[in-house]
């Protein structure tokens, strides 16, 4: 009896797996005809997609070179900039502090926030996808500062 009891678990243990990797292959099928669609429906716009990046790759390092000279020669910075990452770099994590103070100057530019006050201005309508979830991911990486 014991041999039966055994061979009853065995089958069952291998059945529900077979059945998940039937359900994941499906499932990588349709994820993979999804991007091969994607791929295709982007192709003609992939020029214009490199060169907005390499736009806001140069544009990055220009807001980081500015701030970094105005840090330097010890300017004031505006009110919503102290407020949220103070009036000049903590000793510790500089870089880090860096690296969100530019990400913030260019969702500013990019948005056209110009609150005095506010660094990232209100909260933008979650309809707008990228730009709230942008400012979801500023506003948390802000809270150390």
């Amino acid at each position: 009896m014991a041999c039966h009891c055994e061979a009853s678990v065995f089958s069952r243990s291998t059945h529900r797996p077979e059945q998940g990797l039937a359900r994941q292959a499906s499932e990588a099928r349709t994820s993979t005809t999804a991007l091969a669609a994607d791929r295709a429906a982007t192709a003609d716009k992939q020029p214009a997609i490199a060169a907005g990046r390499r736009a806001e790759q140069r544009l990055t390092l220009a807001l980081r070179s500015k701030l970094a000279d105005a840090v330097s020669n010890r300017l004031l910075l505006p009110a919503w900039f102290a407020t949220v990452l103070g009036p000049a770099p903590p000793a510790r994590d500089t870089e880090r502090w860096l690296e969100c103070a530019t990400r913030v100057l260019l969702y500013r530019l990019t948005y056209r926030v110009t609150d005095q006050v506010l660094a990232l201005g209100p909260s933008p309508d979650p309809e707008d996808k990228h730009r709230h979830e942008w400012w979801e991911e500023l506003r948390t990486a802000l809270r150390p500062w």
